[in-house]
């Protein structure tokens, strides 16, 4: 779900891991940029092309991506990952399964999150429980509960962070 921490255990995996990031937010930003669409439309803009191209069309967009970082690192974590049909579609490209990692937060502290955070689609973009609702719509709670591992990411000191993902990774 949005703010539960996905970029915050990324980033972990990569400075202490070893793992190359690929974060599908932001390839949307990218591809939002060429084409000039504002911030406040990201909810708009990702759902016009899940209707255009399917469910996964942002690991369609996120595929050339994908394969460039594979032909040279073995460690990926990908983050922003929305469904089921995106995994599957990943999966068929590189020809490998993927292993799932859900990263939870309860609605408290993802609210306090983005308070704090205050990213431009946060503040522009849709509210709350708007967000959730879509997330949820575009299968995230299917991925959650199929997860390989379930990182609780509530309350959690940054130390206390790195110490779960290095028990796992």
């Amino acid at each position: 779900m949005p703010l539960s921490g996905k970029t915050t255990v990324a980033k972990i995996m990569e400075e202490k891991n070893g793992f190359t990031v690929l974060d599908m937010g932001d390839i949307v930003r990218i591809e939002m940029d060429k084409r000039k669409i504002p911030v406040e439309e990201t909810g708009v803009f990702v759902n016009s092309l899940r209707e255009e191209h399917g469910m996964d069309a942002i690991a369609q967009l996120s595929t050339p991506y994908l394969k460039e970082i594979t032909e040279e690192k073995e460690k990926i974590v990908i983050t922003g990952m929305r469904g089921w049909k995106e995994k599957k579609f990943f999966e068929e490209h590189i020809e490998e399964e993927l292993e799932m990692i859900g990263v939870w937060a309860s609605r408290k502290t993802r609210k306090q999150r983005r308070e704090e955070r205050m990213r431009d689609e946060d503040i522009k973009g849709d509210k709350f429980h708007e967000r959730d609702i879509r997330e949820i719509e575009n299968g995230v709670g299917k991925l959650m509960a199929l997860s390989d591992h379930l990182i609780e990411n509530d309350n959690n000191s940054v130390e206390e962070l790195e110490d779960s993902i290095s028990e796992r990774f």
